[in-house]
């Protein structure tokens, strides 16, 4: 016959081992919620917990244009995608013209455009013309002056398609 301490000890450990997995199982359950990042399951039974904030990062500077020719590609194709095209005739600063994206978004997107859309494009590459007329800091010489050649290159094709398809 056994002795009653170790069914005691068996009991114990089963006891130890079903809390282990209970223990287990809250913390699956709170890790695998579909709501916010911070939130689980068991936050309606524990209430919140409080979230030690994360130390702020410096902010990065501001990125203008793409970088290199792979990522202007990109840019472009997202342009050209865009279903609201809300980027259209928002003007950038000078060196934000300087890859000519936006330039060949507009070029590609020319006959698909609405008058609207026209109108605002042919103002935003008319203002962004002016402005690369005088050095930009940042561009070299001679990219300033291909930028400028495909900008008046680009505003007199959106404004022929302007005036061949909307009452202007």
């Amino acid at each position: 016959m056994r002795s009653l301490s170790g069914l005691w000890n068996l009991g114990a450990f089963r006891d130890q081992f079903l809390i282990a997995c209970l223990a287990g199982v809250l913390l699956l359950a709170g890790c695998s919620s579909t709501g916010s990042p911070n939130s689980g399951v068991l936050d309606g039974l524990f209430g919140p917990v409080a979230s030690t904030p994360a130390p702020a990062l410096a902010p990065e500077p501001e990125k203008r244009g793409c970088g290199t020719t792979a990522q202007c590609k990109n840019v472009l194709k997202t342009m050209i995608d865009s279903p609201d095209r809300g980027w259209i005739g928002k003007r950038e600063a000078p060196d934000a013209y300087a890859n000519g994206t936006r330039f060949f978004a507009y070029r590609a997107l020319r006959k698909r455009l609405t008058c609207n859309e026209l109108a605002l494009a042919v103002d935003e590459v008319r203002a962004a013309s002016q402005s690369l007329g005088g050095p930009v800091p940042g561009m070299a010489p001679d990219q300033l002056s291909r930028t400028r050649t495909l900008s008046v290159q680009v505003e007199g094709e959106l404004a022929k398609e302007r005036a061949g398809r909307c009452r202007v």
